[in-house]
Order: C-alpha cells, then structure tokens, then sequence
C-alpha cells in the first residue's frame, strides 16, 4: 500500500484544490484593485494640488497684469505731464532779448561800435521717425473685447513742443582787427551762444580814419537760459551804438569820435 493513499474521496479533494484555487484568485484580484484605487487616489490627489499651484499661478498673472497696466497708466500719465510741461515751458521765454544784447553789449570793447543788430527765430519741426508714421492706434483693453483710443475719444497725435533756432546778426566798426579779435573770443567762451562765425572784415574809412568794419553771425544755444548765467556788469561810459565812435581809449589820450554813416 502507497503512503500517498487517502482515505478521502478524490471528488472532495478536487473540490479542496479548486476552492483553494478561487481563493487565491480572489486574493491576487483584491490586492491589484486596492493598488489600483491606491494609485488612482495618489494621482488625483496629486492632480488637486496641480491645479490648486496653477490657480495660485493664475491669481498671480492676474495680480502681476494689473500692477503692469497701473504701471503703464502711471508712465502715461508721467508722460504726459512732462509733456505739459515742455509746452508750458516753451511759451516762456528763456533769454529776453532785452537781457541777450545787453549780455553781448558788456561783453564788447570799448572801441567798438555796432551798426546792426539782427536777431531772427525759425521754427525747427521735428523730423518724424517712420515707426511712428506706421505705427497703429494704440489699443485699450475694453469689456470682452479691445477698443482703440479713437473709440474712446482720445487723442492719439500730440502736440509738438514747438523750438525755435534763434540766429543773431552783429555788424559793426572797430579800429582795428585786435577789438575784432577780443570780442569773438569773449562771444565764443559765452554759454549761451554757438557757431560764432565772423563772415567778413574789411577796412573802411570814415572820415578820412580807416576802420574795421565786421559782420558776426552766431546762433542761441538750444538749452539757453539766463537763469543759469551769471550776468556780466561793465561799466560804460558810451552806448556802442550810438552814431559815433571813439577812437583811442579816452579823450586824455586824444581820442576822437567819429561820426558812423548807418
């Protein structure tokens, strides 16, 4: 007799193996489902705090949107404001024209004269940059959709800030090219002036006395203001452009006047 040999029916232990069997199965399918439901509950868990950063995000853009267009308004506006300012500043103006000849006057030698005095002002327009020929209305965020500043009424061009090119034009008589000389190099380490040009001097006579006459050409400077210049006092004891000149330094040293033909 083997010693494998069971007392007990083989229907009974075919059964025993197959319920074991089941068992297992069921085993094995409820430890993948519990993974699975496991994973599942990690990665939507995972998801909710994805999409909680990403509406933390979004409230941030949002936040970081509004700042930038406060930003943008208050540049604007800045703009703006500093563009009042350059209109309200060109209207007055800078350098009288009382104060500029009696500036140029100090600075004159005493011998010399002036015939004419020419000051003129040419409008300079700014040349414009072709961006901004081509550049397209500036556009507004509106509700659901954007408008243009025509559609909201507000002007788009500006109002350019008008500047002058003011020239000046001296002509006088010395009585000799030295005064010429003195009176360019004081014109040419004054500030307000530039391009000081002498466009001719040539000898004359007047009454039988050979002078100087010279012809001076020069431009205000852009920036010009008198404000930041300290005024030059000489004292004089002749007008330059009075219908005389006084050749020689004073009548003790036999100096005469000499009558100018205007």
């Amino acid at each position: 007799m083997s010693n494998q040999s069971s007392f007990l029916p083989e229907d009974y232990l075919a059964h025993k193996q197959e319920r074991r069997t089941n068992f297992i199965c069921v085993l094995l399918f409820v430890v993948v489902m519990c993974s699975v439901v496991g994973a599942f509950l990690v990665t939507n868990q995972q998801w909710t705090h994805v999409k909680e950063e990403q509406q933390a995000i979004n409230v941030s853009y949002q936040e970081a949107g509004k700042q930038i267009h406060e930003l943008t308004e208050l540049e604007r506006q800045r703009d703006e404001m500093l563009h009042k300012a350059e209109l309200a500043a060109a209207l007055v103006e800078r350098v009288p024209r009382s104060i500029l000849l009696a500036e140029l006057i100090n600075r004159m030698p005493s011998q010399l004269g002036l015939l004419e005095f020419e000051l003129r002002s040419t409008r300079v327009r700014p040349a414009r940059k072709v961006e901004d020929r081509d550049r397209r209305p500036e556009r507004i965020s509106g509700r659901g959709r954007t408008q243009s500043r025509e559609e909201v009424g507000e002007e788009v061009d500006r109002v350019d800030v008008p500047r002058y090119l003011v020239t000046i034009g001296l002509t006088g008589v010395a009585p000799t090219d030295i005064e010429v000389s003195r009176f360019m190099t004081e014109l040419n380490a004054y500030r307000l002036v530039r391009n000081v040009t002498l466009v001719y001097s040539e000898e004359r006579e007047i009454e039988g006395r050979k002078v100087r006459q010279f012809r001076i050409n020069m431009e205000l400077s852009q920036d010009a203001d008198v404000r930041q210049v300290d005024p030059l006092q000489v004292p004089r004891l002749r007008n330059p452009m009075r219908d005389d000149m006084m050749i020689g330094d004073s009548p003790m040293d036999g100096a005469v006047n000499v009558p100018l033909n205007r």
